[in-house]
């Protein structure tokens, strides 16, 4: 039974479209604010949570562990709220089926347990979730496949990998942050990044170019 859940949900996931990854704060905040319908995925293999969303609301859990599976509101209560989440969008007919056999009727034991784990700089109550986008460039040549990671402090916040035209995007809060990009494992810059809005277009240049929209 658990190998098949797992096989299900790797089969499911490799048809959707990745969103990003966050916190168990930030995905109830995010899927909320755009009625996302998908499936959040924190852990992999034989330990992994299931956090089943549809039109923006959490309504199917499945915990898969070495001890077996737990559906609905029996998974929601191993959450510690320290977990973090890789979110994507599934088309609904296939979410509809899985919350029939996972659904959970208590919510309120996830935003008990949603915890923000970002650390912030400021006043809380302006504090609030942004998009930062970011364009790599090596002499201004777009630069696919660079390793980008957010820090904060010495803690990673979040990484990825730019596409070919050498973007890539994060979900964060606003705030300070250290944006340092890497190539075949060697790091190649760094720079300090601080976004107030809900979306931020910047570029970093690791030819040496300073980032042009400073």
């Amino acid at each position: 039974m658990c190998m098949d859940i797992i096989d299900l949900m790797g089969q499911i996931l490799k048809q959707s479209e990745y969103e990003g990854r966050f916190t168990l704060d930030e995905v109830l905040h995010y899927s909320s604010v755009h009625s996302l319908t998908g499936i959040g995925v924190s852990g992999e293999g034989a330990h992994a949570f299931y956090l089943v969303l549809y039109g923006g609301e959490p309504d199917g859990a499945i915990l898969v562990d070495e001890k077996g599976t737990l559906f609905g509101d029996a998974a929601v209560l191993h959450l510690t709220g320290g977990e973090t989440f890789d979110l994507s969008r599934v088309s609904p007919p296939v979410i509809e089926a899985l919350v029939s056999r996972c659904r959970v009727f208590e919510k309120s034991h996830l935003k008990k347990n949603g915890r923000l784990d970002i650390p912030t700089i400021g006043t809380p109550i302006r504090q609030r979730v942004g998009v930062l986008c970011l364009t790599v460039r090596n002499s201004r040549e777009p630069l696919g496949g660079a390793h980008v990671s957010i820090r904060k402090g010495k803690l990673v916040i979040t990484s990825d990998v730019t596409d070919s035209r050498g973007r890539v995007c994060f979900r964060l809060l606003n705030g300070r942050y250290m944006c340092v990009v890497s190539d075949r494992n060697t790091e190649r810059t760094r720079c300090i990044i601080e976004f107030h809005d809900p979306q931020v277009e910047m570029c970093v240049d690791i030819g040496g170019t300073e980032d042009e929209s400073k």
